[in-house]
């Protein structure tokens, strides 16, 4: 019995602290602890109950595993948090906790996250303490992280299991990238017993060529025979002049074979005419292994669709049909579209595979390349789309004269089994616990399972946490849920900021689901802040501009967040003259792309199609379409696009 296993050691609060500390996921549980002081005491036969004597039993181990703990984890033995006592009791006695307790453990705690974390605390301890065969006993799995991998192999090189430890090795040692430090100590015992063969040295040179890694390509010179160091100075000289790839290069016919392979590939990128004449002449050397033909010929195409100094365009159209890829077809038909060559686009058209052609996108430039005799067709697309939702439907409904809708909308999910999921269980207990970072913890890992997405976001969205529940909808393709995709909130900070900005709340909205999915504390890759995805430097210019005390730190607070994200897009409105449209690409790519990108005579789809940034075409679709949608919410009457913004002036 699990409660049994844990009650080897008392604890103290210094280990049980320390030993958290170390694992992130008791932070919460230890500021339950101190609320705990001041518990009420337990009703019984509530929930409530279960969650005081919840942190009652956290305050406990703050004194060790003693009679009092015991008593209250048997009375917690069907509550969904229990697991997370168990975790802290392993923690707060790693030095002691046997391999039986923590595999009891495992089993216990399932599908959760908490089970492989508290199992990386573990092993990291029993990695100090040179436990080998406990850490070989408790990674006998197939779902190990890297770090958990590496610490078996080490374990396995000590215990003289040398054929099971280099699988393990070689998989983590050969990636295109520096590995993490958990990973030092096993590849410096396995250095000393043996090291990579050069089978191993070529697999990873290989993947830091595509990753463009040329530092790696240097190190692994240290780490092969003389003979492939021939072979890596060839690649690493094709890496930096592909367009010498036709020269004769030394080494293994399969290793001269797969450096003509990078060098196509490389050049296919700089120039593809030149690296479509070279695999003519390298196809007569070398037989090619048909995945390696195929990515070549996919890199040639992708690049011609682009450069001037493109390949064939007969062998180019060939290619596109043999290949079957819908995202190279994608680009060729925009290609199409930009020029107006309608009967091109037919043709290439049914190209794509059946779920792309049934998309809205396709669809409705399918209709607008009608051919002759094909007017009714045309017309019943028109009609279909004309009920759905999103920036085609709303084009189709445009072109119609037909009100803009919100398409069909699917009930709420009723009660049912998924419902009452240990996972959904738990994230709601995290949550009525305060236990935010272990209940989104727990929540992520649950959208892995298809049909706990739904009943996650129904719970997210109950609970007010928003941009979970979007998230949830998205994983669940739960598209139709416009009540769980498009909540409004922070309704007070956006309707003070439409009122300072002059724009409607529904579009700032619309541009806060956007960016951030309506999250106050998103911050991007690149610095974007809030609600309205600000960048530090425009959001300076912006509240200078207007009179505002700039801070940074406030961009985190949804009301300032909203204030100068709305006057930031106004002003972008007022300098396209009221377009948004082009406001929208600008506030994405920024006003220099936007220049560059306008040609002149083209239609408002035939534009935003074209876009060549896939991020700002579907950014610019995606406001517009989440624009109607809050005004419809709202109960106000829209348009989708303005009598100026549908002129063929882009």
């Amino acid at each position: 019995m699990l409660t049994s296993m844990f009650n080897v050691v008392p604890t103290n609060s210094r280990t049980v602290r320390s030993a958290c500390l170390l694992a992130l996921m008791c932070s919460s549980l230890f500021g339950l602890s101190a609320v705990a002081e001041s518990v009420p005491e337990p009703i019984e036969g509530t929930l409530e109950n279960s969650r005081q004597k919840f942190q009652l039993a956290v305050k406990e181990l703050r004194s060790g595993a003693g009679p009092r703990y015991q008593s209250l984890r048997q009375e917690l033995a069907d509550y969904p948090l229990v697991m997370y006592l168990d975790a802290l009791v392993i923690e707060g006695n790693l030095h002691y906790a046997t391999a039986d307790a923590m595999q009891a453990f495992m089993a216990s705690a399932g599908d959760s996250p908490l089970a492989m974390r508290t199992l990386r605390s573990f092993v990291r301890h029993k990695v100090e303490d040179r436990r080998w065969q406990t850490i070989i006993e408790v990674t006998e799995r197939s779902d190990l992280s890297t770090e958990l991998s590496c610490h078996r192999a080490h374990a396995l090189l000590n215990k003289r299991r040398v054929s099971n430890a280099i699988p393990l090795l070689n998989e983590a040692w050969a990636v295109g990238k520096s590995q993490i430090k958990a990973c030092d100590p096993a590849f410096k015992a396995w250095f000393k017993h043996s090291g990579p063969t050069d089978e191993v040295v070529w697999a990873r040179a290989l993947k830091a060529a595509d990753a463009r890694n040329s530092y790696l390509l240097r190190y692994l010179q240290r780490f092969a025979s003389n003979d492939l160091k021939r072979s890596l100075a060839d690649l690493a000289e094709i890496y930096r002049r592909p367009d010498r790839v036709t020269q004769k290069v030394r080494g293994r016919a399969v290793h001269q074979r797969d450096i003509a392979y990078l060098g196509v590939k490389r050049l296919a990128r700089v120039n593809p005419g030149k690296a479509f004449n070279a695999l003519q002449e390298l196809t007569k050397r070398f037989e090619f292994e048909a995945d390696q033909l195929a990515e070549m010929h996919s890199l040639i195409v992708r690049h011609s669709l682009f450069a001037k100094s493109a390949a064939p365009a007969q062998w180019v159209l060939e290619q596109l049909m043999a290949l079957d890829d819908d995202e190279l077809t994608e680009i060729y038909l925009r290609a199409k579209i930009d020029t107006a060559d309608w009967t091109g686009f037919r043709e290439a058209y049914t190209w794509l595979s059946a779920e792309k052609q049934n998309t809205d996108e396709w669809r409705y430039w399918r209709a607008i390349a009608a051919g002759p005799g094909e007017a009714g067709f045309a017309q019943a697309t028109f009609e279909q789309l004309a009920e759905g939702r999103g920036f085609h439907a709303y084009l189709a409904a445009t072109t119609l004269a037909k009100p803009l809708s919100l398409g069909a909308t699917p009930d709420v999910l009723e009660e049912t089994a998924t419902a009452n999921h240990a996972v959904v269980e738990r994230v709601s207990e995290l949550l009525a616990l305060g236990m935010d970072w272990e209940a989104r913890t727990e929540f992520r890992a649950g959208l892995n399972v298809p049909e706990l997405a739904l009943p996650l976001a129904e719970l997210a969205a109950s609970r007010g946490r928003h941009s979970w529940a979007i998230e949830a909808a998205a994983a669940a393709g739960a598209w139709g849920r416009v009540d769980l995709r498009f909540p409004v909130v922070f309704e007070a900070e956006f309707q003070n900021a439409a009122e300072e900005s002059g724009l409607p709340v529904e579009a700032l909205l619309a541009v806060a689901r956007r960016e951030s999915a309506l999250s106050p504390d998103a911050v991007s890759e690149v610095g974007a802040r809030g609600l309205m995805q600000l960048m530090p430097s425009t959001a300076r210019l912006t509240a200078r501009k207007h009179n505002y005390r700039y801070s940074r730190s406030r961009l985190m607070r949804p009301g300032y967040n909203t204030a100068v994200g709305g006057l930031y897009y106004a002003d972008l409105i007022d300098n396209y003259e009221g377009n948004r449209v082009l406001a929208l690409a600008a506030y994405n790519a920024g006003p220099n792309r936007v220049r560059r990108w306008r040609e002149g005579g083209l239609s408002v789809a035939r534009w935003v199609d074209t876009i060549p940034f896939k991020e700002t075409r579907e950014y610019v679709r995606a406001v517009l379409a989440y624009n109607v949608i809050y005004s419809l919410k709202a109960g106000i009457a829209v348009e989708f696009l303005s009598e100026s913004e549908l002129a063929p002036n882009y």
